[in-house]
């Protein structure tokens, strides 16, 4: 039967080269260029070896290895995987768990390559040949035959009294003794392995003998023998009668493998299918056992069980800024802190991606499941040290309870879930128990976004804007931009929509538009009113927009093409920007400040950023959080507002206090010489109209004389 190589490479340089390596072996070469032609093409032809290519498009090499592995015609054919890429000991192991048998490196030696070409050829000749005379042995009648032609498998024969009376080279060398060495043993005394023990083994009593003493065939696929050496070994065998010519039963033709190996790569196999590869624990099908467990044992015993749902919050950050590695060892490291976290009996899996649950049974059900959610929190809070760089993360929990929450299984899971998504809802690294109201608003949730993509699609969007104050002569010298959307005529709070806007990414989008319309809106003002040199126009910017890398061409372009000078323009940025990849944003500041655009820390002191860090931002004003004025009645809140104001000043910062609403803070205020102040005690936001008619009435329009800009607005 002549023999096949499946190439696979997407490139059809690589093809030729191994063809002219290879074009001289008695094979016929088959090639494909994806995986798919190369699944197609298996389940054409009998192959006998494969080359697979590790890095391709759409679906990679052990992606295919998977595939091959998971057909019935196809699991058995060798693999060997071709790279350019030297990689750790991870992945090649990772080639080896999706079928591999071995790694070729590129550029590839040729006499290495056609070495181990001819042995697999040789090996699967060998294995042909074997798999045609197993065929021939069911065709044979009689004992001699069989004994004869079946030379893959370890045979031996054994007379009616149970002594073995031929061993094959095969079964002498499977047991451990020497050629001729089995001849005249005790199948029951030295080979066969009962559960009665071998002291009280009895041939005639054995399920071989019943069988075949019969006339019937005895077969099993999970006996033991022992060896020489008195190691069991698990096989699988078959005992096939022998009659003499009087038709009398005259002895046992016994056929066995050791399945020692099988047996190994079975349990394998049941690990990878239970056990998810990277972090150890129990994957998705071992969580859909665990729950119905727990579900059947929760029904029979009438004890409440808890599922907590978690989600890794800004994980993907990490993993599309540093890269999947950094992702994966970040996922590790997450793992262990959350296994520190629970008690031996918990059971804790990963569904997939940043996913995991956790299963918790026994009593104090309540407390337990909010205490671990507590301790798992403020574990993943922490820093974390990836591949060189400083990231923070942290954990959205849903909690429910069974059964006093959910029906069965299925909706045990779906609660969690909508919980967890509560928990993103209400600003992330927390935990929520689930309540009846939350698939109101999770459904409330699905309708915004359904809607926010369609606003999208027309930035069906609008702007208002809250002047900014100077202390020293309450002149309005600013202003921010506030975004408002109000689909079907319905206004949505910003806190409503800007989480699911920067959960689905559609945040970027948004921001852009923003920006474009902040710098036409002061382009306008500027042609039509007496605008002070010093007036800007603040606008906040997302931590997902401040990360993509064209925002400086960007924010370059839209300056230039508007006509505007950049120094109009002012960034607001969170201290959330500075919890990872701290060096690299600084230094995305310092060239947006190198384009003339000034920044504003927003909210400051609710983050996490270090003091140190003040220093190295090229900062122009910090703005104090509006929780902060809010608790300036109190000693601690007006010391704290103090602190910060004296601070942005040590800095030669000017200081910008948001939610300014009574006289009084505003007096205290200027008592600590802030600088701007911001807030319903001057203005709310107002439309553009009337922000217009404000400028108007304070400035004047263009060419004519304006009026003071003092007083309150």
């Amino acid at each position: 039967m002549q023999q096949r190589i499946l190439l696979v490479d997407d490139k059809s340089a690589n093809l030729v080269a191994l063809e002219s390596l290879l074009c001289d072996l008695s094979v016929d070469l088959l090639t494909a260029t994806s995986g798919e032609e190369a699944l197609k093409t298996l389940l054409q032809f009998d192959v006998s070896l494969v080359l697979l290519d590790v890095q391709m498009p759409d679906m990679d090499g052990f992606e295919v290895a998977e595939l091959i592995r998971a057909r019935r015609k196809t699991r058995h054919i060798p693999i060997i995987f071709v790279t350019a890429i030297n990689e750790d000991q991870s992945y090649i192991f990772k080639g080896y768990e999706s079928g591999g048998i071995d790694f070729l490196q590129k550029p590839i030696e040729p006499i290495v390559l056609i070495s181990k070409v001819k042995l697999f050829m040789e090996i699967d000749r060998q294995k042909k040949m074997l798999e045609h005379s197993l065929r021939e042995v069911d065709q044979l009648k009689t004992s001699n035959e069989l004994l004869l032609k079946s030379v893959g498998e370890g045979i031996l024969g054994v007379d009616a009294l149970g002594l073995v009376t031929f061993a094959n080279p095969a079964a002498e060398m499977v047991l451990g003794y020497e050629p001729g060495g089995m001849e005249g043993t005790s199948l029951g005394n030295k080979i066969l392995v009962s559960t009665t023990g071998f002291e009280h083994f009895e041939w005639s009593k054995s399920k071989i003998y019943k069988y075949c003493s019969k006339g019937r065939k005895y077969q099993t696929e999970v006996g033991a023998f022992k060896t020489s050496l008195d190691n069991i070994i698990p096989v699988e065998y078959t005992a096939t009668p022998v009659s003499s010519k009087e038709n009398e039963f005259s002895g046992v033709v016994l056929i066995f493998k050791d399945i020692t190996e099988r047996r190994k790569i079975e349990a394998q196999l049941n690990y990878m299918a239970q056990y998810d590869s990277l972090t150890g624990l129990g994957n998705r099908n071992l969580f859909n056992v665990t729950i119905q467990h727990a579900v059947s044992r929760s029904d029979y015993t009438e004890k409440t069980f808890a599922l907590l749902f978690i989600d890794l919050d800004r994980f993907k950050q990490v993993n599309d800024s540093l890269g999947h590695e950094a992702g994966d060892q970040l996922l590790k490291e997450a793992t262990e802190r959350m296994k520190n976290c629970v008690r031996d009996a918990d059971v804790v899996c990963r569904l997939g991606g940043d996913e995991f649950t956790i299963v918790i049974q026994g009593f104090n059900i309540l407390e337990v499941a909010e205490r671990i959610s507590d301790k798992i929190i403020d574990s993943l809070s922490g820093s974390f040290e990836i591949l060189g760089h400083q990231v923070y993360i942290g954990a959205s929990i849903g909690i429910v309870y069974y059964p006093e929450m959910a029906k069965d299984a299925i909706d045990l899971i779906k609660k969690a879930d909508t919980a967890m998504y509560r928990a993103k809802r209400e600003g992330r690294n927390c935990y929520q128990v689930f309540h009846i109201g939350m698939e109101k608003e999770l459904e409330e949730a699905v309708d915004t976004e359904s809607k926010l993509r369609e606003s999208v699609k027309k930035m069906d969007f609008f702007l208002h804007y809250q002047p900014q104050i100077r202390m020293t002569d309450n002149a309005t010298t600013g202003v921010e931009v506030l975004l408002r959307w109000a689909p079907d005529g319905e206004m949505i709070p910003p806190d409503k929509f800007i989480p699911i806007a920067e959960e689905t990414d559609m945040i970027e989008q948004i921001g852009e538009w923003v920006i474009e319309e902040a710098c036409k809106s002061i382009k306008s003002w500027e042609e039509r009113f007496n605008l002070p040199d010093d007036f800007t126009i603040s606008v906040n910017v997302s931590v997902k927009q401040f990360k993509d890398d064209g925002i400086i061409n960007f924010l370059n372009k839209t300056v230039t093409e508007i006509g505007i000078a950049s120094s109009r323009l002012e960034l607001e940025i969170t201290e959330s920007l500075l919890m990872d990849h701290t060096e690299r944003n600084i230094k995305r500041l310092c060239d947006i400040h190198d384009l003339g655009i000034g920044i504003a820390l927003d909210d400051f002191g609710t983050g996490y950023s270090s003091m140190s860090y003040l220093t190295k931002i090229p900062l122009n004003v910090l703005k104090i959080d509006r929780s902060f004025i809010e608790n300036m009645d109190s000693i601690e809140g007006n010391a704290i507002v103090q602190a910060i104001v004296a601070l942005a000043k040590g800095l030669s910062l000017k200081v910008v206090a948001e939610g300014v609403e009574t006289e009084k803070q505003m007096l205290s205020l200027t008592d600590m010489l802030c600088d701007y102040f911001q807030g319903y005690y001057f203005s709310k936001p107002l439309p553009k109209e009337e922000f217009e008619s404000l400028l108007e009435s304070k400035l004047g329009r263009k060419g004519l004389r304006s009026t003071p800009m003092g007083g309150k607005i």
